[in-house]
């Protein structure tokens, strides 16, 4: 009996992470991915990137999992200053931000490295690995063959970076100067 519950949960994982990826029009690229956020909140151009990244990631039998796109200027701050500032300060900022709070351990963490973001122009998103419905964060192995896929899109993978190692995040190349471009009166370097 043990054999056959794993073998239904793995087979609801797959069947579940399947669904995700279905065309929800004849349009090329048009892919609906059903998850806590969704895509509708990035840009436009960045948007064609991400559903590539998600087939092309499935095409190699990976599920990803985009956890973030757009962010608020409000939620970068707070992000900004978690393990930078004390926890009251970070917990005021994610309150007004309305985000949950967080403890002493998780403020011991520098999350992001820049107060204006690719986030807050919709031109980056985080991802994770996933195999049978849970995340993969310490198995580089996917991480590099998501990497690659992104990379190989014409985009910036975070994992590429050098001193604060990104591999969650994805973004459009050159973003500040499509930034500038389009949203000339929010962009405002701090």
């Amino acid at each position: 009996m043990r054999i056959s519950n794993e073998l239904l949960r793995i087979g609801f994982a797959f069947v579940f992470f399947f669904f995700l990826l279905l065309p929800v029009s004849s349009e090329p690229y048009r892919w609906e991915i059903k998850l806590e956020i969704g895509l509708s909140n990035l840009n436009y151009q960045f948007r064609r990137y991400v559903e590539k990244f998600v087939m092309e990631c499935s095409k190699e039998g990976i599920s990803v999992w985009i956890y973030s796109t757009y962010r608020s200027r409000a939620v970068q701050k707070a992000l900004y200053a978690q393990g930078r500032e004390p926890l009251e300060v970070v917990n005021l900022l994610r309150q007004e931000a309305k985000l949950e709070p967080i403890d002493e351990r998780k403020n011991r963490y520098v999350v992001t490295k820049l107060i204006v973001s690719a986030h807050n122009y919709g031109f980056a998103a985080d991802f994770v690995p996933v195999v049978d419905g849970k995340p993969q964060w310490y198995n580089d192995e996917l991480w590099l063959r998501c990497g690659c896929i992104a990379l190989n899109l014409g985009m910036e993978w975070g994992g590429m970076w050098k001193g604060f190692v990104d591999k969650p995040h994805i973004q459009m190349k050159n973003w500040r100067k499509v930034a500038t471009f389009n949203h000339l009166e929010r962009l405002v370097i701090e």
